[in-house]
């Protein structure tokens, strides 16, 4: 009985992931395939691969775009790890008058339509010269990434036994070294974890980067529609950018998939 249903659960997940990757491959498959052969019936397997659409993608700057997301992404996650680790550790450890509605707004900041927000981000921004410029970008994407990143962390902070800290302070270490030295390598899954969700959803935001950015900072995200023109959808060179696009969230979660299983599971183990 335990057999079959071993081998109908494997089944199972194997017709799911074939489901799931399916799409991926098709994506990958257009990337080389002729334009008029893209939507022949019946579909053409076989066919001459064509760097076509790879060459027009670079030559049109999307490489340039690609480049600015990894750039804004990668270091809104960092300055979000940076100040968001000791801020949820605080929440978690000291003694905050009101915590529970200082956390509510917090979250409250991520729960907001971004809709509501982005005019007056564009008119600050107009107004302190932040327009289409990094900073600005980064700064925004720190703005609703940070109270993710508090929120998500303050419960793994909240999880971690207190007796650990309290024995590194009976050895003499500060509050800083017991931070560094024993609260981070305890937090690390969960630090990873988040931070990745952090960077995917920096990788994909449209709206801030349409209307506070330009030229200058102009996204993958943002640089997409254009293959959208009048004459019709470019789906090769579209392809092409979608795999290029799923590339370094792939990259991400295998090199750190254990890191973020451990910590995806750190805060369901106490629930």
């Amino acid at each position: 009985m335990r057999s079959s249903r071993s081998v109908l659960f494997t089944a199972l997940a194997m017709a799911w992931a074939a489901i799931a990757i399916f799409p991926v491959l098709w994506m990958a498959a257009m990337t080389v395939k002729p334009e008029a052969l893209m939507f022949a019936r019946p579909p053409a397997w076989s066919f001459t691969p064509t760097l076509a659409h790879l060459r027009y993608v670079v030559a049109e700057g999307f490489a340039w775009s690609l480049v600015r997301s990894l750039t804004v992404a990668a270091l809104s996650t960092l300055l979000i790890v940076v100040i968001g680790t000791p801020a949820a550790y605080a929440f978690a450890r000291f003694p905050i008058r009101r915590r529970d509605d200082l956390l509510l707004f917090v979250l409250a900041t991520r729960l907001a339509p971004p809709v509501a927000l982005v005019i007056p981000f564009y008119l600050i921004y107009a107004r302190i010269g932040l327009l289409d410029t990094y900073a600005g970008l980064i700064l925004a994407y720190l703005t609703f990434n940070l109270s993710f990143y508090v929120w998500v962390l303050w419960s793994f902070c909240r999880d971690l036994p207190p007796e650990l800290e309290e024995a590194a302070r009976a050895d003499g270490y500060s509050r800083t070294r017991v931070l560094l030295h024993v609260v981070l390598p305890l937090l690390r899954p969960g630090i990873i974890a988040t931070s990745v969700l952090c960077f995917i959803f920096a990788w994909n935001e449209f709206l801030y980067a349409f209307m506070l950015g330009g030229k200058a900072v102009e996204t993958l995200p943002v640089a997409v529609p254009k293959l959208i023109t009048s004459q019709g959808v470019k789906w090769g060179e579209l392809s092409v950018v979608g795999i290029a696009a799923l590339i370094p969230i792939l990259a991400a979660v295998f090199v750190l998939q254990r890191h973020i299983v451990r910590g995806l599971t750190m805060g369901a183990v106490k629930g």
